[in-house]
């Protein structure tokens, strides 16, 4: 039955969403000149039927399509989960004959709702799993703010419950956000976080509220857009209302979410903590692009008259895609539509719309007299995106934008019946899908001949050649796996799509095949892919007779010309690739492993065409007498030992045959083309020629790799969070494509630059150079980003990369080529090169600029690290203060330094007293940092306002000085005998300096010693240790004098000469209270170290005498 038959078939009989066949996206149930609405995935449940199909049902329904292949229907209370997607090799799915191709109902799971008195809504249902093919979880929230959380959908009963304290406010939308958990945001933009855990095997959620600043960028947006627009009406100026809430995982533990309000937009980051990081005014914006897109001919001052409704938005790549709604009632009663980007950055908020685009399609403005006219008057419009194309849709039409015409009317498919809508929409392997309440789940395809969302996946020419590769193959039956997906893919050529899937389902049966690493699928996968790029010529008959016995040909060049061959290789991969995604292989791909570990699968087939791209580039450039690429292709086969048996073959056939060695080139054209620079015999300027030929191949090779890579990275988004992706350019080794590059780069340099006679072409050297640069970073930092931070090897490759990127780098600047280091240090973020930079080109300004720009990734704090490491204090104090301040605060040692120059003397004494106190190994450093801290007391005693406050510090430190100038004292017999070095020696303590001073090792210590070690007491803060102390310094002095040989007959002569008398006596005659500092008698007799003496008459006799003499003295000068 052809398509229009099937069409009047599918129109003439109504769809019984309960017995859907197998094969049932291939029928088109709405179409337009370039799409097609199908039927697609598994049959609805059977609970899903009866509540669309119940005639006494009065609730509202809504439906979620996950990019995971579950969806979930909400009626009233009612829940029901499915999964959706007829992945490849569903166990529950049967294989009919195609004369009986309906399927029973899939496994449905039905749970209840909380209770509510608002309507219940799929936006505030989230079903995530943690691992593939396990039975998901799901948190569904009531729009007053009840949380159920199951664990296992499987159980229904079995649910946490918890009550958010929403403060009156409604529920909107809940995002997941996994493994973080799910955001929950109300109708007037509050969000929380909701984190699923287990404790002790219990299942159980948290809730966490974001901290909005209140009244800080929403006033001053409002005030500023009525001084610039005038008044706007005060329901649309003063309400806050939620449009959407989007989030993306920047790894594991942290998120960016956007809040997007009807005039606002948020940007946050979330982890351990929320950050508001900007908000920025949408809808002053969107007033200002109107009025110049659309209503440019009116008069500008009716800015604040236009109806305008920011109705949905979508991330894409670095830009948030809005739609956007816009009335001029005072014109016209159409709404016009128009899709914004807006740049995403997370370190500045964006100053206006990247793009533009004013769609050709209205609608008429609709209003109710029964409710606010904003409100009423607001489309009920929505959008997904694939790619870069945008697929608008209502509950009755779905409007197709793509990419490549954004300026074209665009085409519209319109629901066939009048009690039919559209429920719910979303994306799924790449493709639109929509729930529509007659047919279910609906996929959007491309019709034949139309336009495509991965252009580069397909387009005409390869659709010409599938029909070549399907005529060529022979599609007889065989049992190897391999021979199997070959021979599905030949079917996908010939538009076979039943018998395709049938194989694919038969082949992939068993769970085990696919969804881990090394799976069958990511083996059979990967082999074909490999086998299709390094295939033989199949209809060159010079190669009958060296084509492996046993080889299986893909077919996939039939042409004999070797350019003409690679161009078929890249339309076969192509259409392989279209192949994979269609039949909904490419998102179940995992991983194959290798010697570095495990790579993604999607990556390595990605590869495959990178490689592809390259070998034609480098084909395109091989021209008759290119001998550099002739000599290279030659050693390439002597190292892989494959000798020319055949002579009708030339080496450019067996080497441009097998394309997934073709990073073998690049190490021996590197050899060639330095053997060739090394043996010229002219003048050093011949060099140059060779150098700069040799430096355009290797550029447009890779350059083709890097481009396909860039337009088709969004297929590698849903693997590269899993395993690290370090692209064929950037793989290590000796004889790898990335040392040749660096290679290639020193030539270049030290031999191309260096001989260049002519300023002209020293430039063009250098731009190669430049390039090749950009190049190869561009592949390390795409490797370095898909590496886990959480990696014990991490730090080591992240170390690696930067060393060899900044040994790069240095290449430029030696070369004083400054301006083209600057540009590849900012954009592969080398802070060093460009503090060097502004360092050699003595650029103040636009250090300035860099780090305006990149404050926030570190460069600040970079730069002052940079310039403490080299000495330059006084450049980094040079720095705008606002910028160092902060890291200042982390280094005394300068930041004092920087507020004595700002003439804050007291900060910058505080800063010193804190740095000495702290100060223990250089006696020197103490001592100077005091007598500066001093020297800032006195100037602000002198200057500032408050001179008592600083007296009272300054007394402090005067203290501390005196401290030191006792370790300055200490005799040169005792330094000499503890072997210290007056220049070097450490800070001691007080007890330290005491004893020292009353040591045995001090042999000439004499009263003025030992009145040094008593005045040191007073720095003791411990008044027990200061009492010991004292009654050891009064013992030490007795011992010094050998009081039991003393004269008895005559006791003053006898006592005068010992140093214990002479302490007292010169404390006496400084005018010192002996009642503090001399102990009393028995104290004395009672000290251990005197426990010999003690019971000496003798010594009691004297010691009595010398108390009783002290007294007289004392006596005597009152």
């Amino acid at each position: 039955m052809d398509r229009k038959n099937l069409l009047k078939a599918g129109r003439r009989n109504s769809l019984n969403v309960s017995s859907r066949s197998l094969n049932a996206s291939s029928r088109n149930l709405a179409e337009s000149s370039n799409y097609a609405l199908e039927n697609y995935g598994t049959a609805l449940p059977v609970a899903v039927i009866e509540l669309i199909s119940s005639a006494e049902r009065k609730a509202e329904c809504s439906v979620t399509l996950s990019k995971d292949g579950w969806a979930w229907f909400v009626c009233g209370r009612q829940l029901v989960i499915w999964k959706y997607s007829k992945s490849v090799g569903a166990s529950s799915v049967s294989t009919p004959s195609r004369k009986s191709i309906a399927v029973s109902s899939p496994k449905s799971h039905e749970l209840t709702l909380p209770p509510s008195d608002l309507a219940h809504k799929s936006d505030l249902v989230a079903v995530f799993s943690s691992e593939v093919d396990s039975v998901p979880s799901c948190i569904a929230v009531s729009p007053e703010g009840t949380v159920r959380y199951w664990d296992s959908i499987a159980h229904e009963n079995f649910f946490v419950e918890i009550n958010a304290d929403l403060q009156g406010q409604e529920c909107d939308t809940l995002s997941e956000a996994m493994p973080l958990g799910c955001l929950v945001a109300t109708t007037t933009a509050s969000v929380l976080l909701l984190t699923p855990r287990m404790t002790d095997g219990t299942p159980n959620i948290q809730c966490r509220n974001f901290k909005t600043p209140q009244g800080l960028l929403g006033s001053i947006s409002r005030r500023m857009s009525s001084l610039i627009f005038g008044p706007i009406s005060t329901h649309q100026s003063m309400e806050t209302r939620l449009v959407k809430l989007l989030s993306q995982r920047k790894d594991r533990h942290n998120l960016e979410v956007q809040i997007l309000c009807s005039q606002t937009l948020q940007y946050w980051q979330v982890g351990e903590t929320e950050r508001l990081i900007y908000q920025c005014d949408i809808d002053k914006w969107a007033r200002e692009s109107l009025i110049a897109h659309v209503w440019s001919r009116s008069d500008r001052n009716s800015i604040h008259k236009l109806r305008v409704w920011i109705l949905d938005a979508q991330v894409y790549k670095n830009d948030l895609i809005l739609l956007i709604a816009a009335s001029n009632p005072n014109l016209s009663s159409q709404i016009q539509y128009a899709l914004a980007a807006l740049p995403m950055q997370s370190s500045s908020p964006p100053t206006g719309f990247a793009s533009f685009c004013v769609l050709k399609y209205a609608t008429a403005m609709t209003e109710r007299p029964d409710s606010p006219l904003q409100e009423s008057a607001a489309p009920q419009c929505r959008f997904v995106l694939v790619g870069s194309t945008a697929y608008l849709y209502s509950d009755k039409w779905i409007l197709c934008v793509p990419s490549n015409e954004p300026l074209e009317e665009p085409e519209k498919l319109e629901t066939k019946t009048a009690n039919e809508r559209f429920l719910g929409a979303g994306v799924f392997n790449q493709r639109p899908v929509f729930f529509s309440t007659r047919h279910g789940v609906l996929i959007l395809q491309p019709s034949v001949g139309g336009p495509n969302d991965s252009q580069s996946f397909i387009d005409e020419s390869i659709m010409e050649h599938s029909q070549i590769i399907a005529e060529s193959l022979d599609p007889a039956q065989n049992e190897t796996a391999s021979s199997k997906l070959k021979l599905a893919f030949c079917h996908f050529c010939r538009k076979n799509i039943y018998e395709t899937q049938s194989i694919l389902e038969e082949l992939f049966a068993s769970p085990t095949s696919k969804g881990q690493i090394d799976s069958l699928m990511d083996r059979m996968v990967a082999e074909l892919s490999q086998m299709i790029i390094d295939d033989y010529p199949h209809t060159d008959p010079r190669w009958t007779d060296s084509v492996p016995a046993g080889h299986e040909s893909t077919f996939s060049t039939v042409s004999l010309l070797v350019l003409h061959q690679l161009e078929d290789k890249v339309k076969a991969h192509d259409l392989y690739l279209t192949f994979l995604r269609n039949m909904s292989i490419w998102g179940d791909l995992t991983a194959i492993g290798d010697r570095r570990g495990a790579k993604s699968t999607a990556f390595v087939l990605m590869e495959h065409s990178e490689k592809l791209r390259a070998s034609l580039a480098l084909r395109s450039l091989h021209t008759p007498g290119s001998t550099l690429i002739d000599a290279s292709i030659r050693r390439v086969l002597q190292e892989r030992a494959v000798e020319l048996t055949n002579d009708k073959l030339t080496h450019q056939d067996l080497f441009y045959r097998h394309i997934s060695a073709i990073g073998d080139f690049f190490p021996c054209f590197l050899d060639v083309v330095c053997e060739t620079v090394a043996n010229m015999s002219g003048s050093p300027s011949d060099k140059v020629k060779p150098i700069s030929n040799a430096s355009n191949f290797i550029i447009a090779m890779t350059n083709a790799a890097r481009d396909y890579r860039a337009r088709n990275i969004e297929l590698l988004e849903h693997c590269e969070n899993s395993f690290e992706t370090l692209p064929w350019i950037a793989t290590p080794g000796p004889r790898s494509v990335r040392s040749s590059i660096i290679r290639l780069l020193h030539l270049l340099v030290d031999e191309g630059v260096a001989n260049a006679d002519d300023a002209g072409l020293r430039s063009n050297l250098w731009s190669q150079a430049a390039n090749l640069t950009d190049i190869l970073l561009d592949a390390l930092k795409m490797y370095l980003e898909s590496c886990d931070e959480h990696s014990p090897v991490f730090a080591q490759v992240r170390q690696d990369v930067q060393s060899e990127r900044s040994a790069i780098l240095e290449l430029f600047i030696k070369g004083r080529e400054f301006e083209r280091v600057a540009l590849l240090a900012e954009k592969y973020i080398d802070f060093g090169a460009l503090l060097t930079v502004c360092d050699e080109t003595m650029n103040e300004n636009k250090l300035n600029v860099y780090i305006d720009k990149l404050g926030e990734s570190g460069f600040t704090e970079f730069a002052c690290k940079w310039y403490m490491q080299r000495n330059q204090r006084e450049k980094l104090l040079r720095l705008r203060r606002s910028e160092v301040s902060t890291f200042l605060e982390g280094h005394p040692d300068i930041l004092w330094v920087d507020q004595s120059e700002n003439e804050n003397y007291l900060d910058a004494a505080h800063t010193l007293t804190n740095l000495a106190s702290v100060e223990k190994d250089l006696y020197s450093r103490k001592k100077t940092l005091l007598s500066l801290a001093k020297l800032h007391l006195v100037t602000e005693e002198k200057l500032g306002p408050d001179p008592e406050v600083v007296q009272t510090e300054l007394e402090s430190v005067e203290a501390e000085l005196a401290l030191l100038t006792h370790q300055e004292q200490l005799p040169a017999v005792v330094l000499q005998a503890y072997d210290i070095d007056p220049n070097t020696m450490r800070v001691f303590t007080a007890s330290e300096l005491i004893e020292m001073y009353i040591c045995d090792e001090n042999v000439l210590a004499n009263e003025l010693d030992f009145k040094k070690a008593l005045d040191l007491l007073n720095f003791l803060e411990n008044p027990e240790e200061r009492e010991s102390r004292r009654l050891r310094i009064w013992a030490r002095a007795i011992l010094r004098d050998a009081w039991t040989q003393f004269d008895t007959d005559n006791v003053l002569q006898s006592i005068s000469g010992t140093i214990f008398f002479k302490i007292i006596e010169f404390s006496l005659g400084t005018g010192e209270d002996l009642a503090d500092l001399l102990p009393n008698p028995e104290e004395i007799l009672h000290e251990p170290q005197l426990s010999e003496l003690a019971g000496n008459d003798v010594f009691q006799f004297l010691l009595k005498a010398v108390y009783e003499h002290v007294n007289s003295l004392m006596e005597a000068t009152r």
